[in-house]
């Protein structure tokens, strides 16, 4: 299970990244550092919520990329707006990736 969960994290960041990279281009060489730690605070809390909670994946998914459009305004000091698309497009290419590989439907 551990393996698991680290080899998924890898894959989120694998499967974000790039798609970051798109939004903050100008900027390539800060934007690591924001995107590992808000990854590093998002994740592990869905996972947890998800074991202790009834809570649906898709609510806490949302949630997810709510954080972390507000992690990208201020951090990176970015527009609302990019920040949104960022945030949403990122997780939700990758929340879909995770629905793919698990197997699970709506």
């Amino acid at each position: 299970m551990l393996m698991n969960a680290w080899w998924f994290f890898a894959l989120t960041l694998l499967i974000e990244f790039p798609i970051i990279l798109l939004f903050y281009y100008k900027q390539w060489k800060e934007i690591l550092v924001p995107f590992v730690l808000l990854n590093l605070f998002t994740w592990p809390l869905l996972h947890f919520l998800l074991l202790t909670t009834d809570i649906s994946l898709s609510l806490m998914e949302l949630g997810v990329a709510l954080a972390e459009m507000a992690g990208y305004k201020l951090l990176m000091k970015s527009s609302w707006g990019r920040s949104f698309a960022a945030a949403f497009i990122a997780n939700g290419i990758s929340y879909g990736a995770g629905l793919l590989i698990n197997n699970y439907s709506l």
